[in-house]
């Protein structure tokens, strides 16, 4: 048993982390499939016309991940999921928080039996860590190929 939970242990280990995230919420009364098409990105403002609002989408990243490059892509994605062929971008915003970080520092003294002796010491700092979110809603527009049927 120990065994297999070390190996368990190393595996999400290796597996690594990603500070990107995201969540997407039905609000609307229409329940759909995914949807497996491209998907239309508009900035804010007026909801397309004809369009069902299906529900809001929010994504996130920090640091090095926390890009538009990064997040646009998982937006689309997300709308997709909640059955979107269109979104509409509300906002992009930044915050800034400061993190507690450990670093162990070395230093050196003299001792009398090697003459110098060397000692670890844990050290509390803090850094900046950024954090990018992209908040929107998802959108069904109507088949253009089919309203003149």
């Amino acid at each position: 048993m120990r065994t297999f939970a070390f190996l368990i242990l190393c595996l999400g280990a290796l597996g690594g982390c990603s500070t990107v995230g995201s969540s997407a919420i039905r609000t609307g009364a229409t329940v759909l499939p995914a949807y497996s098409g491209e998907v239309a990105v508009y900035a804010s403002g007026q909801r397309p016309a004809g369009a069902i609002d299906l529900g809001v989408v929010e994504v996130h990243g920090a640091q090095s991940e926390g890009t538009v490059d990064t997040l646009l892509p998982l937006f689309a994605h997300k709308v997709a999921q909640i059955g979107g062929n269109a979104a509409m971008i509300d906002g992009v915003r930044a915050r800034y928080t400061l993190v507690p970080q450990a670093t162990m520092d070395t230093y050196y003294y003299r001792c009398r039996w090697a003459g110098t002796c060397a000692s670890n010491h844990l050290a509390m700092t803090s850094g900046e860590e950024r954090v990018l979110s992209m908040f929107g809603h998802a959108y069904r527009l109507p088949d253009k190929t089919q309203e003149g049927l």
